[in-house]
C-alpha cells in the first residue's frame, strides 16, 4: 500500500462513520419521539385511574422528569400525582365509569306497578 491510497481509505472511513452517525442521531430521534408518546399516553391513563376529572391538568405536570423502567412502569409520575392531589384535590373525584360495567342489580326496585293506557283513562274519566 502507497501513501497515495491511504488518505482515501481515512477519507472512506471518516465518510461512512458520518453516515452511520446521521443514521443512529435520526433513530435517537425516533425513539424519543415514540418514547415521548409511550410516557404521555401510560401517563393520561394513570391521571384517569386516579380520578382526574380534568384532563387539562396534565399541562401542570413535568414529563421530563418521568422516566419509563423497562417493566413499563413510570417513574417519577406519582409523586406528581399526589403533589397535584395535594394542591388540587378538587380536580379528583370519581372515576369515569366504562360503559357496559353496570348490571341489574344496580337499579332501584320498581315501586308501582306502571299503568296501561286504559288504567290511564279509566283515571282521568274518574277524575282521579
Amino acid at each position: 500500500m502507497t501513501d497515495n491510497e491511504r488518505p482515501n481509505d481515512i477519507e472512506a472511513m471518516q465518510a461512512a462513520l458520518q453516515k452511520a452517525n446521521a443514521e443512529a442521531q435520526k433513530h435517537r430521534e425516533q425513539r424519543n419521539t415514540y418514547r415521548g408518546m409511550a410516557t404521555r399516553l401510560a401517563a393520561e391513563k394513570t391521571l384517569s385511574e386516579a380520578g382526574l376529572t380534568n384532563s387539562k391538568v396534565a399541562k401542570y405536570l413535568d414529563f421530563s422528569q418521568v422516566t419509563v423502567t423497562d417493566t413499563g412502569e413510570l417513574e417519577g409520575l406519582a409523586e406528581q400525582l399526589d403533589a397535584l392531589k395535594e394542591d388540587l384535590p378538587e380536580l379528583f373525584g370519581v372515576t369515569k365509569r366504562i360503559s357496559g360495567g353496570g348490571d341489574a342489580a344496580d337499579k332501584a326496585p320498581a315501586t308501582r306497578k306502571p299503568k296501561t293506557s286504559a288504567d290511564a283513562l279509566a283515571n282521568q274519566l274518574m277524575g282521579s
